[in-house]
């Protein structure tokens, strides 16, 4: 079962960035959604995802495709994510 967990805030809060979310099954992290900017250095400019890494799942980054909110770079990744595993492609 996929869940999403949103990330620390503590780490983040030094940045001044908001925090990001991981899509897991409690083994592995399946993608995660981050904001582009948002600390004292750059403005936000939007959320990614990156999906991957440690899964079965063929490697994305969309940091030069970024969405407006977390909740739609969410279901961008969740959807990436589902189609890859219910197809069994690698």
């Amino acid at each position: 079962r996929l869940r999403w967990k949103r990330e620390s805030k503590g780490q983040y809060a030094a940045f001044g960035r908001p925090p990001g979310f991981k899509l897991h099954d409690g083994e592995k992290t399946y993608a995660m959604v981050s904001p582009l900017g948002g600390d004292s250095r750059r403005p936000l400019t939007g959320w990614y995802w990156v999906a991957g890494w440690d899964s079965d799942v063929p490697y994305k980054n969309t940091c030069d495709h970024p969405v407006e909110t977390p909740e739609c770079a969410k279901e961008q990744a969740e959807a990436y994510v589902r189609q890859h595993l219910h197809s069994g492609k690698q």
